[in-house]
């Protein structure tokens, strides 16, 4: 079958590999989309921290049962499916108290493990969640960043009224639309990109802000009466949107970090947080956030049809790559199509 392998910094190949082999337990898909996620980005920059390279990366992704291994029980050859990515041990502190997400063994398919942006994977039963009939699968492959976006939110609750969203990116619009549908009132997103904030604007935000053209600490504190917001996301990866997150959050706010920052190491001013009591959180991928996410774009609280900006094909997948690193105009998401 054919692969790509992301073998070093800007450096991913397409390959021929053999087609996976079923364990007990596992269900062959034949993948139909795969997104390009922010983190692939920074792994193909050779710059994520946690990725383990060479691999085959894809962990956004949808597609079709074609083959059920011993024992497989709930999946059925034919179905349209989606899957949560994760390799957990089952067994550490984390695992048996349903905290699967922190399991001291986690792997991501994609990152630690190879992933989809292959012609087929071969997955554990558990992990694989039967799209709607309604589904495209442009929206299954959606389903992996949405419930990223729900689990960060899911973090900060109770939101309150005054939300802030640092970056407008994939996973900054899918938090402002479930920030939306978990009833915040005001919702500031920014981004230095004006394009992306004309979409903000689209899915519902109350106000998107480019900091580089206006002052980002007079608009939060014009809508929230002199306090700033209850929440900010976190959603980019940077030192200085992480310093704006923790000076424009309320005394006793919350502070959630979603990005992925390729300088682990910041510089920040701790005393926003000691000051203010802040809680700040991080948010790793998900735990028991699929269905809710699937829920949500199936009665179209989320809008994530929009997001989808290009479809490409595998052998286009360098360039898809470089197209989105490049911040070409209109292109939020672009998917890998198997068809």
């Amino acid at each position: 079958m054919k692969a790509a392998l992301l073998k070093g910094p800007y450096n991913i190949e397409i390959i021929d590999t053999e087609r996976p082999k079923l364990r007990p337990g596992q269900v062959l898909i034949k993948v139909r989309r795969c997104g390009i996620c922010g983190s692939d980005l920074h792994a193909y920059k050779g710059k994520h921290p946690d990725f383990v390279i060479p691999v085959i990366p894809g962990h956004e992704f949808s597609g079709d049962v074609v083959e059920i291994g011993e024992g497989v029980e709930k999946v059925k050859i034919g179905d349209r499916v989606t899957v949560e990515p994760l390799v957990v041990c089952g067994k550490c502190y984390f695992c048996a108290r349903g905290e699967y997400h922190r399991c001291l063994d986690l792997k991501v398919l994609g990152a630690q493990a190879n992933g989809a942006f292959a012609e087929y994977i071969a997955v554990d039963e558990r992990w694989v969640y039967r799209l709607p009939d309604t589904f495209t699968y442009e929206e299954g492959a959606m389903v992996e960043p949405l419930a990223v976006a729900v689990h960060a939110v899911k973090r900060a609750e109770p939101l309150g009224d005054n939300v802030l969203i640092l970056g407008a990116g994939t996973i900054g619009l899918l938090t402002l639309q479930v920030a939306r549908a978990r009833g915040a009132i005001n919702i500031i997103i920014t981004d230095i990109v004006d394009w992306k904030l004309d979409v903000a604007r689209r899915l519902g935000a109350t106000v998107a802000v480019n900091p580089e053209k206006e002052d980002l600490k007079d608009v939060v504190m014009r809508y929230t009466n002199g306090l700033g917001v209850d929440v900010a996301f976190e959603a980019v990866g940077s030192p200085i949107t992480l310093s704006q997150a923790l000076e424009l959050t309320r005394k006793g706010g919350n502070v959630v970090v979603i990005g992925v920052f390729e300088e682990p190491e910041v510089k920040l001013n701790i005393m926003n947080v000691v000051n203010k009591e802040l809680n700040v959180y991080g948010s790793l991928v998900y735990n028991w956030d699929f269905e809710r996410a699937i829920n949500l774009i199936r009665t179209r609280r989320v809008d994530v049809r929009s997001l989808v900006s290009d479809v490409i094909k595998l052998e286009e997948i360098k360039k898809g790559f470089e197209r989105m690193l490049a911040r070409e105009e209109g292109i939020i998401k672009i998917q890998v199509g198997f068809d």
